[in-house]
């Protein structure tokens, strides 16, 4: 298994397969790596790139609870690790935190930034409630019902949520409470205009998300932004084949 062992002493876990431009996943917490297993056909143009965030899936962790500064720069650790100079950079769901804070930190390792259900804060009632539930949750000690919940909402094959479940359930309990409580925090709104590369929206039809369109679209007059009909929040792996249509052709449209 690829490894990289960290100077925070923690092992993290990658995959990378194909060849060319680098694509690298970025998951929201509890899940992990698999979350992204449709995106292996991209492989056939491009270098894709899904690692498990510290205390997460095939990850280790440390006995720090981390923030989202300290998510971005284990994936700076990453690209690194790989020799990767710039990359196409995919945040899925509250991955979006990690993947923005990363960009406006080390915007001239960003080739362009791409946000499945993306957001730049957490201000809309039904966002802040899907927070709220699942930090109760796992503060009650339903950290199972949490990962059958999650495993059951990704899936498209039966194999799908077994596979699912049995790596959220490997994350640990209190790095997954940290990073939820983190990217309930989180805020860039005031700093998207910094942004100076090509980025890329994605959202479901019927997604609780989609209204933070609005905000990128506020601060980011040139965004381009991809709306996917009868679709919801898990587009990555609900709607991969849109999804992965929308991100191949945003990425030879930008000529990147």
């Amino acid at each position: 298994m690829p490894y990289i062992e960290t100077d925070s002493s923690f092992h993290m876990y990658y995959t990378s397969s194909g060849a060319g431009m680098p694509i690298v996943f970025i998951h929201p917490p509890h899940m992990g790596h698999h979350v992204f297993k449709y995106q292996d056909s991209l492989s056939n143009q491009f270098r894709v790139i899904t690692y498990d965030i510290r205390g997460h899936g095939n990850s280790g962790k440390n006995e720090e609870s981390p923030t989202i500064p300290q998510f971005a720069n284990d994936l700076q650790l990453l690209l690194d690790h790989l020799g990767i100079e710039q990359a196409v950079i995919v945040g899925y769901s509250a991955g979006s935190s990690i993947a923005q804070e990363f960009a406006l930190n080390c915007p001239g390792r960003i080739k362009a930034l791409v946000l499945s259900g993306g957001f730049p804060e957490v201000s809309t009632f039904l966002l802040r409630m899907q927070y709220y539930i699942g930090l109760a949750l796992l503060k009650s000690g339903n950290n199972k019902f949490l990962c059958k919940h999650l495993a059951k909402s990704h899936q498209v094959q039966e194999k799908d949520r077994t596979l699912l479940y049995e790596e959220c359930i490997k994350a640990d309990i209190q790095t997954a409470l940290s990073y939820y409580e983190n990217s309930m925090k989180y805020n860039c709104t005031n700093l998207l205009n910094l942004m100076d590369f090509p980025v890329l929206t994605l959202y479901g039809q019927f997604s609780h998300i989609r209204p933070y369109l609005k905000i990128y679209q506020q601060h980011l007059p040139h965004v381009k932004s991809v709306l996917i009909s009868r679709a919801f929040h898990q587009l990555p792996i609900r709607s991969y084949s849109s999804f992965n249509h929308a991100l191949s052709t945003f990425i030879h449209e930008m000529k990147i």
